[in-house]
Parts: C-alpha cells; structure tokens; sequence
C-alpha cells in the first residue's frame, strides 16, 4: 500500500504513553501506528522524525478571534491572523465565541460567526454559543438542543459584566444547569463576582496607584473563588455538567477538586498566563499590556494550579487568547473601567508549557499532552477524532524539536500585535512542523500556504467528562 504520508521514528506521545513510532497516514487519516522498522513503505512523503518529539495536534478551546467589542471597536487578531499563530505553534484545532446580542436566536449567532471565519481559518474550530441573556431568549432550553444538533455543544455564561448585558443570575445559571442535566450540555462559566468587581472599579479607577496595579485591587482572588463556590452548589443541586474557564486562583482549584470527590460534573481549565506569570507584572509601568479578566496573581496561586494540574483537577491548559496592540492597551490612559483584558498567546502555547511544564519537571510530557489535546477533544466532543494518535484520528500533529532554544520575538510571530507578554523569555519545544489532516501547513514557524487557509468546521458532539 502506498501512503500519503509517513512520519517515521519519532517519539509519539500516545494515549498510553510515549513510544517511538512509525506513523502512516493517507486521506488526512492516521492508518497505522507501528513499532519502528526499516522496511522500505511506499508514501509520498517521508519525514525523518528521529530526535523530534511528535505530539497530536494541540488544540487552544479557548480563544478570542475577531472579538467585536462594540461600535467600529474589534480585537487585533482576526481569523486569518490568529489562526496563523495558531498553525505556526502546533495548535490544529481551536473553540472561539459566538457574538450575538440578548435575544438573538442561538443559531443566527453560529451562522455569523461561520460566516465570518469562512476561507480565513488556517486550523480547524468550532464555536462555544455564548448566552448573554437567558431570560431574553425565546425557549432557551429547545434553542441549545437544535444547536447541539448543529454542532454546538458548550454553553458560555457570564457571572459579571452586568452593565454590558451580559451577566447572568443565580436563577438564570441553575436553569441551564437543568437543561444540562437534561441534555448533556456543557455549561462553561466565566466566573467572577460581577457586582463586587463593579463596586472595587468605582473605588479604585481614579486613585494613583502603580502600572495597572488598580486591575489586582479591584478583582481579588475572593471575586474568583467566591463565584466559583457558588455555581458548584448549582451544578450539585441539578446535576449538570460546569466547566469552568480561565481559572487563576488555587483556591478555586480546591474548591473544583472537592466538588469532583463527591460526584459533582465539574471541570477546570487555566491558561499559560496563570502558570507563569505573577501579579508583580502589574505594578511595572507597562503593566497594562499583561492585563487579563482574571488577573495573573500570587506565586502560590500558580504553584497550586500546577499542583491541581498535575492532580487531575484541573484538566485543560487553553490560552483565552485575546490580542490587543500597544496603541488599542494604551487607551486605557490610567483608568481601570477602560481597560482592555486580553493578551496574545495561541502561537506560543506550547512552548511555554513545555519548557515550564515539562523541561523544569512540574509535569510530564504525556500529562502536558493530556492538557493540551485529549482531554479538550474529550470535553469539547471532538474525541477521538481529535486530540490523540490513533488509527482513525484525524492526521494532527505538533511535532517539536526539544534541543532548540529560541527566545520569544513578537516581530517572529504571526500575531497582529506589536508586543509578547513573553518577550525575551527563552523557550524549547517550538513548533518544528504542523500537520493538519496529513497536510504540513507549517514548518519552522512559517505557513506552508498563506495563501491557501484550509481550515473545516468542526461539528462537535457531547462532552466526554474525564
């Protein structure tokens, strides 16, 4: 049999561990998965993976592409640009947002924001449906059942951000919880105690304090942790299933992980800024370019989130990728209610949780490989077509060469910003080569096709809970 593709004697980390490998693929489908030999197959393509690292392709669950923030306003990285980084750092699949307003039909915000991403996608993704309003919804409960019949199986709500309309009631969150329960929905939460947040920024948008040093003030841990708190009893009295995104805070880890001890469907996602970076950043006087919603914190706070990461508690590492430019961060001009959250991060996912994950020995590289691609195909519903290396997966691949050091250079990246939270930050397990269905669509951190996005719509089913 001639193969499209051969990726040979590499060290594949599989769903049972790493292993050194043979790997043939054809029709963007892994056929086999073999014990290296030397016998002479036929493939249009071999690549030589000795003393590279080949990883399913990563996938980033949580990212913010062309985020329209209201009039003419919209995020740096659109669809071509962010899913450029994407590809150029191992990440093959990603979950962005749905946009409508209050009262929109569900389904008229999928078909936007297809529309939208449509021929500009470099990756594979899917949308989660956000809920801005549930009460404003017509039938809320058959609207997210024609919806998972689309594709669309994960619900995001809001526990702040009432003055935009988007904060959801205590109310609001136990009825979707049920209609989980009911239908397998996933109900992901950005939780944070709105009203508090909303009085500590009237407090401190005005006061002169150091870098964005307002932004820690105005949401301590306690507006985290408290709102997580409190939607696990929710899910605990309905019996839905809650995943929760962005966590910051180790104590909401514990919280998660002693709601799971007693049966609770609850799930935890954090992201790279958390693990790394430390609320000292703020106070710098370009604090404001590392503001995100939560904020980093304490250094204990991101030694209990690698701790719960380790535990199993929290289960994926996604970016909540939101890129800004320096001129779009500095408009906030020292008032905390201005400004924008959200920094670039789905280009260098990877290599920050391997070389801080991974290389410093916090977590091994198959427990990374979990985080970053089978438990988000599980939990988003794409497994096992996603996320692992499979006879019958989808041919994705991040395959990366650990002996190369390269510092971070927002210039060598493809996000549309002009600066890195990162920068300078001297980093291993770059991407190598990506391969998406078979096809490299980057190599050495370059797209193989600019020209050419061939990106697919991911239709996704109910959620696997790990």
């Amino acid at each position: 049999m001639r193969y499209d593709l051969i990726i040979r004697g590499g060290l594949a980390v599989l769903e049972n561990g790493p292993a050194r490998a043979d790997i043939f693929i054809s029709n963007g489908v892994i056929k086999r998965v073999l014990k290296p030999s030397k016998t002479p197959y036929s493939a249009a393509r071999v690549i030589d993976a000795s003393g590279l690292i080949v990883l399913p392709g990563i996938i980033d669950a949580h990212v913010h592409y062309s985020l329209h923030l209201g009039g003419s306003k919209i995020t740096a990285d659109d669809f071509y640009s962010g899913s450029a980084a994407a590809a150029c750092g191992g990440v093959t699949s990603v979950l962005d947002y749905t946009g409508q307003g209050p009262g929109v039909p569900l389904r008229t915000g999928l078909k936007e924001r297809i529309e939208e991403a449509e021929g500009l996608m470099h990756v594979d993704y899917g949308f989660h449906a956000v809920i801005p309003s549930w009460k404003a919804l017509l039938n809320p409960a058959a609207q997210i059942k024609e919806l998972m019949t689309l594709g669309v199986t994960s619900f995001k709500f809001f526990t702040a951000y009432e003055s935009r309309g988007l904060m959801a009631s205590d109310a609001e969150l136990f009825e979707a919880l049920e209609v989980s329960r009911r239908s397998g929905a996933l109900i992901c939460v950005h939780a944070e105690s709105g009203n508090i947040i909303d009085l500590l920024v009237e407090r401190f948008r005005r006061k002169k304090l150091p870098g964005a040093e307002a932004l820690r003030l105005s949401r301590p841990d306690f507006t985290e942790w408290e709102a997580v708190g409190r939607a696990l009893l929710l899910t605990g009295r309905t019996g839905g299933r809650i995943y929760f995104v962005h966590l910051s805070s180790g104590l909401s880890a514990k919280l998660i992980a002693r709601a799971r001890a007693i049966g609770i469907h609850a799930l935890g996602e954090t992201c790279p800024q958390y693990l790394i970076l430390q609320d000292s950043v703020l106070k710098r006087g370009n604090g404001h370019l590392y503001a995100t919603c939560p904020p980093v914190r304490t250094e204990d706070d991101s030694k209990a989130l690698w701790a719960a990461l380790r535990a199993g508690t929290i289960k994926v590492i996604a970016t909540d990728n939101c890129t800004f430019t320096r001129s779009q961060k500095d408009q906030w001009d020292g008032d905390v209610g201005r400004l924008h959250m959200g920094i670039p991060g789905t280009q260098t996912l990877l290599p920050l949780m391997f070389t801080f994950g991974v290389k410093r020995g916090r977590i091994k590289i198959g427990e990374m490989a979990s985080a970053l691609s089978s438990n988000p195909a599980r939990i988003m519903g794409v497994y096992p077509r996603k996320g692992v290396i499979n006879a019958g997966s989808d041919a994705d691949f991040a395959i990366i060469d650990p002996s190369i050091i390269k510092a971070v250079d927002f210039r060598k990246l493809k996000h549309n910003t002009d600066y890195s939270p990162y920068q300078g930050m001297k980093l291993s397990g770059w991407a190598k080569l990506t391969i998406l269905r078979g096809e490299v669509i980057a190599e050495n951190g370059e797209l193989t096709r600019p020209d050419r996005p061939a990106g697919q719509f991911l239709r996704r089913n109910r959620s696997i809970l790990p």
